[in-house]
């Protein structure tokens, strides 16, 4: 299954025999040849009525379908990182009205868990930050001057082994960086992305 989110709305490839259970707001598409989904991207973007667009490919061709659905945006690659301390205190981020996790896009030439570091020091003034394995990728679009992105967005567990105070980098728009208990982690999910919460559920922490 890929999830592709758009803002607070979700495009859902599956395979046929894994169409889940779904609410007033969902649509199912069935379409009789795989050619049919270039044009899916755009009509999922003009129909904000559609909170859940769930697309199941038949014939095991999952991920053939969904890599049809993907050329048809201009795609890009970024790093990110759910960040844990020595107390056990998880850092997130504040930002454009919604608590997230700290990320950007990679550089050319740039590892990707190298992009996810960085962008994890410079959005959060951390310099002492391991990071360990990928926990998950989130996909998620965008339009900008006229062209839908699809960010696909990497996600790594780190650790840093102290309690640093974080500093927010406000050129990013960031307006606060903090360490949040564990217990208190429900708080903030509520109150952020779908896919944030979808790198909360991968790590185990939903």
């Amino acid at each position: 299954m890929y999830n592709i989110y758009f803002e607070n709305r979700v495009l859902e490839v599956c395979d046929m025999p894994e169409v889940p259970a779904y609410g007033p707001d969902a649509v199912v598409y069935h379409f009789p040849e795989l050619a049919d989904l270039d044009a899916l991207p755009e009509l999922f973007a003009a129909s904000p009525k559609i909170g859940h667009l769930i697309v199941p490919v038949p014939d095991g061709r999952m991920e053939e379908g969904f890599q049809r659905i993907c050329k048809a945006y201009k795609q890009i690659n970024a790093g990110g990182g759910l960040v844990s301390n020595a107390k056990g205190e998880y850092l997130l981020i504040f930002r454009n009205g919604y608590w997230d996790l700290p990320k950007g896009k990679q550089e050319p030439g740039e590892d990707i868990k190298t992009t996810a570091l960085r962008e994890v020091g410079e959005e959060c003034g951390l310099s002492d930050i391991k990071a360990q394995e990928l926990i998950c990728i989130t996909r998620h679009c965008y339009r900008q001057d006229g062209v839908l992105i699809l960010k696909h967005t990497h996600w790594y567990r780190m650790f840093c082994p102290d309690a640093a105070i974080p500093v927010p980098q406000r050129e990013e728009n960031i307006q606060q960086a903090v360490w949040i208990a564990k217990e208190k982690l429900s708080f903030y999910t509520d109150r952020t992305y779908p896919s944030i919460r979808e790198v909360f559920e991968k790590a185990g922490l939903l």
